[in-house]
């Protein structure tokens, strides 16, 4: 039989270790996303001479060899300047997915300025792709179309494959084709 004190001192231990704080930091993915994309300004805030942010999304045209890649890579070449979007979208043929016979075509915009509507929806594709990625079930597949968003220095990286449409990076990239 154990002794009062060895039970008495096994109670206190127990008492000790419990967790009495409470926690008042429930921060949700929206929380964390408005601090990299300040809401007020209308500007992603993680944007800054050193840190860049790259959008992009491989289609499906192709099946399992994928398809036309649209790439969106938002900078600041200066830390007071404005922000910046590089575009490049490359078209492949399906009839030679590797490029071996047919180089792909590379359609390019450099150094595009962003307004704040379009900085704005840049934060909701950001926000929009976290979102689903949380919500959707992984599913295994060898084929579809590809999200991803990185940061220059892979501090954010979300990857979804197969993955959906993205219609805030669509609309996004729309206005950018327009400019």
């Amino acid at each position: 039989m154990r002794s009062p004190l060895t039970i008495l001192s096994f109670f206190i231990l127990l008492v000790s270790c419990a967790d009495k704080t409470n926690d008042t930091n429930t921060e949700t993915v929206q929380d964390v996303i408005k601090g990299i994309a300040n809401q007020e300004k209308g500007k992603l805030d993680l944007i800054d001479t050193y840190q860049e942010i790259l959008l992009r999304q491989i289609g499906d045209k192709c099946g399992e060899w994928g398809g036309d890649t649209e790439e969106l890579r938002i900078y600041k070449p200066e830390s007071k300047g404005k922000i910046l979007a590089d575009y490049k979208k490359t078209v492949i043929d399906c009839n030679d997915p590797y490029s071996r016979k047919n180089q792909p075509n590379i359609l390019e915009k450099k150094a595009i300025g962003l307004n704040e509507s379009e900085l704005k929806l840049a934060e909701e594709s950001i926000t929009e792709l976290i979102n689903y990625k949380l919500k959707t079930e992984q599913r295994i597949s060898h084929s579809g179309i590809g999200n991803y968003i990185i940061s220059r220095d892979s501090t954010l990286i979300i990857e979804h494959w197969p993955s959906f449409k993205w219609p805030k990076f669509r609309e996004l990239i729309k206005l950018i084709e327009q400019k």
